[in-house]
């Protein structure tokens, strides 16, 4: 009866795996049902049972073995798998043709051994020249099986007609998903390699193969990559001066319009991504900004169980933005011997004299001349001031510590501008160069240097206030740059400087091309913490928009006020109001109060997320994030405000909905949970506004 049991058990196995099989594209994301199957057939030690109920399977179950692999897949999972599959490799006496297993279980435990490295923060090291990839994911899985990480080989030729593109595997339903983008980054590409090749013919065909063929490509989030793979390919097939490559392993998700425009993902999406490529030897992932909220939260998630994995995120609106990273993208002359042996294999008979001059010329053009600052990349120890070519000029370095020193947030400390409209840039820089200078206490200064690095001046904040409790010291550091703007025809640089042992905090201006200090200062109880300088109205006058906390109403708050030549000071609790300028009249002065969950983790105000503020160009609203607690790398809420400065959107991330959550459902808080519209709505009843007397709701302002 037992054994009539366990046949029985194992027919119904046997049924439900063909369901899934006939119900899925993909048999490998089966491949724990398989396992179990051939283990539960081999368990009855019989040849003649395993015959019966394993060959019809036995291809299949090749093909799913083989497709599987430890990159884009969880590592607990993927090693469970492995451990099944040598299980099923000890009992292929019962059925031999299991001996196959026996290379597939090696390749698979050499892809985990390489991931585990991955994660432990052993094997990362950034190499040159990588293709451009994009992860694609299993939107249906339910498994520890995530995605891969795709890319595309690229081939193109003159057409005489019109443009042509194949696509290889050419699955019809394949050409339909990505043929528009495909036109799209194609078109882009094009242009922006007018920038390096001076002619190039009309019309082309371009043969596309994707490199795995997985046959699921869909949708557009191929976009930016295809456009990189497209680009690379172009200035391959014309040999310019000037040549363009990804630096290290870099994945990119997001469809791409011919403007450069890059569309965003939305959250479900960019979790599992960021999923599939933390279990893989990606290195960087770029994808839209409005998904970076969701995407930081993720990876902070993961980083928790693995803190060595070197996995950087970052988020951009357009093309440009990414072109013009040379942390991200080198854009290099060629060795002119190394181009000119390109074209002699292209064009061999046609070349012999032209190479044999440029290999007597050619070291007068070895040499990168241009000397003039273009960008700069910080690595958490220096900043490093590079030409347009990617060249680095000159560096230093600096006492700050290293958070400070990362790339994104660097920019509120290192600006590149022409202060003299004489074709030379310069380097604004509040960061001491330790490098010279080092002692520890080295005075906290703005300096203006030239192309060669000579000072050309510098600028030291030793202003005075006091409040009701006395004078406050002129000991102020933390030289922050909000902006640079033209103001009577004289460029301009705005900056905060923040009290090191006090609260105050100032905005203030100084022309560009002297150092000199302009007239007219902002004063606020608490550090100021980001800003921007616009035109908000479009009438010709300009704004501060600025971001701080304020240490007498212990909010977080976002403020506007015009730009103008007096002393003024910020409103706030009269313990804490400086008190020897008048108030300033606001044009926007919002208060961002405490949650619930700020009150019980005991944070004195609401933490803003450094690098979080910025204005949206489709819908012109700015945007910036809480943090939960003092941890700035886990953002919370999002806050987006409407350009009438009045309407306030509420953006819910994961992180915050989970923890809060987990405090309402053990009654540590109080109800609602957390992403819900009611719980958006306390919020945002908590959000005051000055309306010129005093504080109100936004149902009160009028």
């Amino acid at each position: 009866m037992t054994s009539t049991l366990s046949i029985n058990s194992l027919e119904e196995q046997r049924i439900n795996l063909i369901i899934k099989r006939n119900n899925s594209s993909f048999p490998h994301l089966f491949i724990s049902d398989y396992n179990s199957y051939f283990l539960t057939a081999l368990k009855f030690n019989n040849p003649n049972v395993a015959e019966a109920f394993l060959q019809e399977f036995i291809d299949e179950f090749k093909y799913a073995v083989s497709k599987i692999g430890a990159f884009g897949t969880d590592i607990d999972f993927i090693a469970n798998i492995v451990n099944q599959l040598k299980e099923i490799f000890d009992q292929r006496i019962l059925f031999i043709p299991l001996s196959f297993l026996k290379d597939e279980i090696l390749k698979l435990q050499n892809e985990v051994i390489k991931l585990g490295n991955i994660l432990d923060g052993k094997e990362h090291n950034i190499t040159q020249d990588q293709k451009a990839a994009f992860p694609l994911i299993y939107k249906k899985s339910n498994h520890g099986f995530y995605g891969i990480v795709e890319s595309v080989t690229v081939r193109i030729n003159k057409s005489s007609s019109s443009n042509k593109f194949i696509i290889v595997p050419s699955e019809k339903k394949i050409e339909e998903n990505i043929f528009s983008q495909c036109k799209n980054s194609w078109e882009l590409a094009v242009s922006i390699s007018k920038r390096f090749v001076k002619k190039t013919n009309e019309f082309h065909e371009v043969i596309l193969s994707f490199d795995k063929k997985e046959g699921f490509y869909e949708g557009n989030s191929l976009g930016i990559a295809l456009t990189f793979s497209f680009l690379e390919e172009i200035l391959k097939f014309y040999n310019p001066t000037y040549t363009i490559n990804l630096i290290g392993k870099i994945a990119f998700t997001g469809g791409i319009n011919t403007c450069g425009e890059i569309q965003k993902s939305g959250n479900e999406i960019i979790e599992q991504k960021i999923n599939t490529l933390f279990y893989s030897d990606s290195q960087v992932f770029i994808f839209h900004k409005d998904d970076e909220i969701h995407a930081k939260q993720t990876l902070h998630l993961l980083n928790n169980k693995y803190p060595n994995r070197k996995l950087r995120i970052e988020s951009f609106d357009n093309i440009e933005a990414i072109l013009n990273r040379r942390d991200l993208v080198e854009i290099k002359k060629q060795n002119p011997i190394i181009r000119s042996t390109k074209f002699i294999k292209k064009n061999w008979i046609s070349a012999v004299s032209s190479l044999i001059l440029s290999i007597l010329f050619a070291y007068l053009f070895v040499v990168d001349w241009d000397d003039n600052p273009y960008t700069f990349y910080a690595d958490g120890n220096s900043i490093y001031i590079k030409n347009k070519n990617g060249r680095t000029i000159w560096s230093f370095k600096s006492h700050a510590s290293p958070s400070s020193l990362k790339t994104n947030y660097a920019c509120q400390f290192v600006k590149i501008v022409d202060v003299n409209n004489d074709g030379s840039n310069e380097v604004i820089s509040s960061l001491p160069d330790y490098s010279i200078n080092k002692t520890a206490n080295t005075p906290n200064a703005v300096t203006c240097f030239d192309k060669n690095k000579k000072i050309i001046w510098t600028y030291q904040f030793k202003d005075t206030v006091k409040t009701h409790t006395g004078h406050i010291a002129p000991d102020y550091g933390g030289y922050s740059i909000i902006d640079t703007t033209t103001l009577g025809g004289k460029k301009s640089i705005f900056l905060v400087s923040s009290s090191v042992n006090s609260f105050s905090s100032a905005i203030y201006g100084l022309e560009l091309k002297t150092g000199k200090r302009l007239p007219g200062t902002f004063w606020a109880s608490g550090h100021i913490v980001d800003g921007m300088v616009k035109d908000i109205e479009q009438d010709g006058k300009k704004e501060i928009i600025g971001i701080g906390y304020d240490n007498g109403f212990e909010d977080l708050v976002f403020f506007v006020y015009d730009l103008d030549t007096l002393k003024t000071v910020r409103l706030t609790s009269a313990e804490y109001l400086i008190s020897n300028f008048p108030v300033r009249k606001m044009k926007a002065y919002i208060r961002i109060q405490k949650t619930d969950y700020d009150k019980y983790i005991g944070v004195r105000t609401p933490t803003f997320n450094i690098g979080s503020f910025y204005e949206k160009e489709e819908s012109q609203k700015f945007c910036l994030a809480t943090s939960i607690g003092l941890n700035q790398e886990e953002p919370a809420i999002g806050y987006e405000i409407n350009p009438n400065l009045k309407d306030i959107d509420i953006v819910i991330t994961s992180t915050y909905r989970v923890k809060r959550d987990s405090l309402v459902v053990h009654g540590k808080l109080k109800l609602p949970f957390t992403d819900t519209e009611e719980y958006c709505n306390i919020l945002k009843s908590q959000i005051k506004y000055w309306n010129g007397k005093e504080f109100v709701s936004r149902e009160q302002l009028q």
